[in-house]
């Protein structure tokens, strides 16, 4: 059975291939002069889309069209459409690759309500669209949206907690780092609890050590809630202007942009003040600043009040009295200076010369017996407090930072003065190895 070739059915004659051709062309030419929208499946008049400003888009249209956005925007359900809210215009920027900027926002919604200009928009999102086209906002893609951009901000602007390790480098070693935890614990002490402890740890060295000064060395002393928490708000203050101080700086040296930060500058200065203000208010107020100290008028500031001060802490360091004969050698050359003082104003015959040398023979007698028997009773405590040093050091029972240097305890017996030959007696031993 002999069938037709498919050159035979599709066969057209010249009329009809130039119609087919003809009509080509006019899809042909109706695609280019559109576009097609991606969300409701549709081919559109390039009038129908957005002008598209992204540098990447060389079609220089949207991705979807304006009635797709405009659905968005108003949230339409079921034909009804709704007013438009910040996240519903969000959303269809986002799809359109546009940018949400807070002025522009704002500048949208300051529009429709201005009913006077007699210009007034159906809704903010119309509004927002007009003005989002204008020429200084082309280039401006979504990623350029304000919250994208204080996210970058925030995120760069983070910083990571200090360690402890980082705080020791910074603080020049462990020597800085022990008296930083030193004053950490005389202020919980003080105060019981920590009142720092949610601060970060790079400014923590600073508060306890300027509280610790506005404390008293007393624990019952700080009962006065009163008192206390207007020191550590003054402490807090203190920090709060140091930061201040070093942004004003760092602002300073940006000289080329010194008119740009003037205004920064004197916001951070106004603010300086009105945190000088509360703390002088505060320390006149709860008796903390010199002037206005009550402590001041009770002697608390004297060498005796500090001695005092310390004596009530019970601590080891504590335990030897601040001036000693025979242990201050600053108070044996006093005492040296004024003996040899009296010396030269008195006139002593014999007789009074014999008496005193016999009443001093008496007495170095005495406290020659007296030395040699403390210090046979000395060789036998050291002996024994060293064998217990041994035994606790062995028991890992040992503090060495409560224990004190014996080199330095039994200093006070080391000769002071160290003896310097004179020159002529170095003159007179040269001319004597001569002559010999």
């Amino acid at each position: 059975m002999a069938t037709k070739s498919s050159a035979t059915e599709t066969k057209l004659t010249a009329a009809q291939l130039k119609k087919k051709v003809e009509t080509q062309e006019e899809k042909i030419k109706s695609l280019k002069e559109g576009a097609w929208c991606y969300m409701c499946d549709t081919h559109k008049a390039k009038d129908k889309f957005y002008v598209s400003t992204d540098p990447m888009s060389k079609s220089g249209l949207t991705p979807i069209c304006k009635d797709c956005a405009k659905k968005i925007a108003l949230r339409t359900t079921n034909g009804v459409d709704q007013e438009p809210t910040r996240e519903s215009v969000q959303l269809t920027l986002r799809y359109l690759g546009k940018p949400f900027l807070e002025k522009v926002w704002d500048s949208s919604i300051q529009e429709v309500e201005n009913l006077a200009s007699g210009k007034v928009k159906s809704n903010v999102w119309t509004a927002y669209a007009r003005q989002i086209a204008m020429p200084n906002y082309i280039g401006l893609t979504y990623f350029d949206s304000d919250h994208f951009v204080k996210d970058k901000t925030e995120k760069e602007s983070v910083k990571e907690p200090t360690t402890e390790e980082e705080l020791i480098e910074s603080h020049a070693g462990l020597d800085t780092y022990d008296s930083f935890l030193k004053n950490k614990n005389d202020v919980i002490r003080l105060l019981s609890y920590d009142p720092f402890e949610k601060e970060d740890i790079a400014d923590q060295p600073f508060l306890y050590s300027q509280l610790l000064g506005l404390l008293d060395s007393s624990e019952d002393a700080n009962e006065d809630m009163m008192r206390t928490s207007s020191a550590i708000s003054i402490v807090r203050g203190f920090l709060q202007q140091s930061k201040i101080d070093d942004t004003i700086s760092k602002l300073m040296c940006d000289i080329s942009n010194i008119e740009h930060n003037s205004a920064t500058i004197k916001s951070l200065q106004e603010s300086k003040g009105k945190i000088t203000s509360v703390i002088t208010s505060l320390a006149q107020d709860s008796c903390i600043s010199l002037k206005h100290n009550k402590n001041a008028k009770k002697g608390e500031n004297t060498w005796t009040g500090k001695i005092k001060k310390i004596k009530s802490l019970n601590l080891r360091s504590g335990e030897v009295n601040g001036f000693d004969i025979d242990t201050c050698r600053g108070m044996q050359q006093v005492q040296e200076i004024s003996d040899a003082s009296i010396m030269k104003q008195l006139a002593l015959d014999e007789s009074e010369w014999s008496d005193m040398v016999s009443e001093m023979r008496v007495v170095n007698t005495g406290l020659r017996k007296e030395k040699d028997a403390y210090q046979e009773i000395n060789r036998i405590l050291l002996r024994e407090n060293l064998d217990l040093r041994d035994t606790l050091k062995e028991n890992n029972l040992l503090k060495e930072e409560q224990l004190k240097d014996l080199k330095d305890v039994y200093s006070v017996f080391a000769e002071f003065d160290e003896v310097e030959e004179s020159p002529d007696d170095e003159t007179k031993e040269v001319t004597e190895n001569e002559s010999e």
